[in-house]
């Protein structure tokens, strides 16, 4: 939509002149004066009032003078001074229209305030983005590190159910090697007491029975203790 007054600027809407305010042109297309751009700059960076495209900028000085503007504001303050030398007698003006110089500069201050806000909201809803972002991160590490518990708490019971039967094992052997224990020194008093070949011989067949037993019962436990699976499993639910 055209300004319908193209010598003004539609920031601060003063006349361009060809000191600090004169016309610039930035990348979007948009034209303001100078000093509006120099104060619209923000840490290196120019929002442009018109359609909020972003500049990197940290002078006005950065986008090229509007000549073509400064060509039209001479043309018409030449047509005007013309008119005002042809014209017989200046008519008198109807009541002006529209809104005063002093309203639009409230105007002009509150689409400042709100523009600061609108930039301002932008910032903290990227950052809001980036921190939900760094949340969804944390999500998935601690579901990982669920599944990882959740794997353990399974490995843990396998480990319980084996380590209750090795330990039922151990517990029967230690019965029959005390049951075994007991019956040798049994033997041994007994053969401290025979009197007569034939209880020799009779103590001696006893005394081979027992003998072969807990001999069983030593092999017995060298082979099945530690049992190696149920001894890999804790260790490594352990680790």
């Amino acid at each position: 939509m055209m300004d319908n007054n193209p010598e003004e600027c539609s920031v601060c809407f003063n006349n361009y002149d060809d000191n600090q305010l004169r016309p610039r042109t930035l990348l979007c297309g948009h034209t303001f004066c100078s000093q509006c751009i120099n104060n619209a700059i923000k840490n290196g960076q120019l929002t442009c009032p018109s359609c909020r495209a972003q500049h990197a900028a940290t002078a006005a000085t950065q986008f090229p003078i509007n000549y073509g503007m400064e060509a039209l504001i001479r043309k018409l303050k030449g047509i005007e001074v013309v008119l005002e030398k042809t014209l017989p007698a200046k008519p008198i003006k109807a009541p002006a229209t529209g809104i005063s110089k002093t309203l639009r500069s409230l105007v002009q201050e509150q689409k400042s305030i709100i523009s600061i806000l609108i930039t301002s909201c932008e910032e903290v809803l990227s950052q809001l983005g980036k921190y939900r972002g760094q949340l969804g991160d944390w999500k998935v590490h601690h579901l990982q590190l669920q599944d990882r518990l959740y794997a353990l708490v399974e490995q843990n019971k396998s480990a319980m159910k084996l380590l209750e039967l090795e330990d039922t094992s151990v517990v029967d052997m230690t019965t029959l090697g005390e049951e075994g224990k007991t019956q040798l020194q049994a033997m041994l008093g007994s053969l401290g007491t025979v009197n007569t070949p034939q209880e020799v011989g009779t103590t001696i067949d006893t005394a081979d029975g027992c003998k072969m037993k807990v001999e069983d019962w030593l092999r017995k436990c060298q082979k099945l203790f530690p049992d190696v699976k149920t001894v890999h499993t804790s260790v490594k639910v352990h680790c």
